[in-house]
């Protein structure tokens, strides 16, 4: 039987001297490992059709029996050359397709991850980087997965957090998100403060269907770290897993920052 679909490549494997695997996520089949047969030989029809971060049209042969199907032909619709130019831009695109290739399942229907995992690509793709836009795709990717932190009602108790206007906010990533201040004081788990102003920005781009509006809000480092840590633990904890791609492309990130606004003070 012969599928065709469009496919985001998430990875590309060795499998012999000529030939891949290469791991697709697709809207209607979720994520997908095929084989391609001499794809590294000097006349192979396969040779630039495909390559980390591209999206094509998919022909395969689906295989019952074996999770591994057989493609057929492969044509790209976004080869995204930005990312084989931009060394930081990359590192970010990977840390994205590190993360879906994680949460994503084979077999199942996920065209809101597909269309999230492209649209943010397409935005690296177009030379904006910066830590606020990552945490933008880890609020919303949690979001897509039914996973998202409670940061609006308190997860134990359910009352209207902005309503209450509290002076003081406690992050639980055990119960799933901010706790009110009662509920704080009874629970046992290991509730860590959260500023009022960050706990803003939390909001705001969890509900922002695009990255600009996490990419064009100015932050001070402080900010950035409490972020970062608060989300790295919660992902952690409710996806297990804690790909090592993060810190590196945070890292790298915060770094170039830093490097930029060392040299505009110089100016």
């Amino acid at each position: 039987m012969i599928d065709k679909t469009e496919a985001l490549v998430l990875r590309v494997t060795p499998f012999s001297r000529t030939s891949h695997i290469v791991t697709w996520l697709t809207p209607e089949y979720g994520k997908i490992a095929t084989i391609v047969k001499g794809a590294c030989r000097p006349k192979s029809r396969f040779l630039g059709q495909y390559d980390l971060f591209y999206t094509c049209e998919l022909l395969f042969y689906t295989r019952e029996r074996n999770t591994l199907h057989i493609i057929r032909e492969c044509s790209p619709l976004r080869a995204r050359p930005a990312f084989r130019e931009n060394w930081l831009a990359c590192c970010c695109a990977s840390y994205i397709c590190d993360l879906v290739s994680r949460v994503s399942t084979e077999g199942d229907r996920q065209p809101e991850l597909y269309y999230l995992a492209n649209s943010s690509l397409d935005f690296l793709a177009a030379g904006t980087v910066g830590l606020q836009f990552l945490f933008w795709f880890e609020l919303r990717l949690m979001k897509t997965l039914g996973l998202a932190p409670q940061l609006s009602k308190c997860p134990a108790c359910h009352s209207d957090l902005v309503s209450q206007g509290s002076a003081k906010s406690f992050f639980s990533y055990v119960r799933g998100g901010i706790l009110c201040t009662n509920c704080a004081k009874l629970t046992d788990d290991a509730a860590t403060h959260i500023s009022l102003d960050t706990l803003a920005m939390m909001r705001s781009w969890q509900n922002a269907y695009s990255p600009s509006t996490a990419q064009h809000t100015k932050c001070v480092r402080k900010q950035l770290l409490e972020i970062r840590k608060l989300l790295g633990i919660f992902i952690s904890y409710h996806l297990d897993v804690m790909p090592t791609s993060r810190n590196i492309a945070m890292d790298m990130t915060q770094e170039v920052a830093r490097g930029k606004a060392h040299r505009t003070q110089g100016t």
